[in-house]
């Protein structure tokens, strides 16, 4: 994390806030997972098949220091009867200078589209086929498609909580940073909770485990979410990510490992339609 010193440091923070705080130093800046379009959440009867959320925002410092970072989140789904139809897609990027008298390079960038079908077999049980893209400028990953598909299952629906889980299999297909393809079969486990804490007030804990005979991947996302007015909401999320095998660096020197575990922090206010 940068460390600001001097006498002035301006942050400007604009309306519709998305901003994400990579932890590590070297962080691998993932803007999405599958389990963010798990289960369809439930609606009221005179609501319409279609619904929306979007985010978007920038933060800036400037002064002895110079950062900025940039963010936006999106997120589409069609429900109608047994079917549910989920899109969604993610930007973010960040760049910061060492020092006021050097320009501001580019620290992350990464992108993620995802889409998911899912047919309900019952009230409690589904099957889904799911497709998700990842590219990523400063990841071990230049470039990752997982297809999968699977069956779902909605353990608990209560007043105030929700449980519901996932489990499948399907193919990967990734280029790495370094050169060279990894392309193997893989087996998918997914997990929501959803605490209605009040009418306005609702904490949401994901987590996604793809494994592979090359990498195993896991991410847990943690978010709490508070209505201001009306569609507006302010949303704190937290995100912890592993991979179990990585490539060496070759960027740095010396050349090491990329870091296998990655965490940031995001401020956001979402509008929902």
């Amino acid at each position: 994390m940068t460390r600001f010193r001097g006498q002035t440091t301006v942050a400007v923070l604009a309306g519709l806030v998305a901003l994400a705080i990579p932890v590590a130093g070297n962080a691998q800046v993932d803007t999405g997972m599958a389990s963010a379009k798990m289960a369809p959440a439930d609606k009221k009867e005179d609501a319409g098949p279609w619904s929306a959320t979007l985010a978007a925002g920038y933060a800036k410092t400037s002064g002895n220091s110079e950062s900025s970072a940039a963010n936006f989140k999106g997120q589409g789904r069609y429900d109608k009867d047994r079917w549910h139809h989920i899109l969604g897609a993610t930007a973010v990027g960040t760049s910061s200078a060492a020092n006021r008298d050097e320009d501001s390079v580019t620290t992350a960038e990464a992108y993620w589209g995802g889409f998911q079908s899912q047919y309900d077999l019952t009230e409690a049980w589904y099957v889904f086929g799911s497709l998700d893209w990842y590219k990523d400028r400063f990841s071990a990953y230049e470039q990752q498609v997982y297809e999968t598909a699977g069956v779902g299952w909605r353990i608990l629906r209560g007043e105030a909580h929700f449980l519901d889980v996932e489990a499948g299999a399907g193919a990967k297909q990734a280029k790495l940073t370094g050169g060279g393809s990894q392309n193997e079969g893989i087996g998918v486990l997914r997990g929501v909770y959803t605490w209605q804490i009040s009418e306005n007030a609702a904490f949401v804990q994901k987590v996604t485990i793809l494994s592979g005979s090359d990498n195993t991947y896991s991410e847990t996302n943690s978010e709490l979410k508070a209505g201001i007015i009306g569609n507006l909401s302010m949303v704190l999320g937290y995100t912890y990510k592993h991979n179990s095998d990585v490539e060496i660096d070759t960027s740095l020197t010396p050349a090491r490992p990329f870091d296998k575990t990655d965490t940031f922090t995001t401020i956001s206010l979402e509008y929902g339609f």
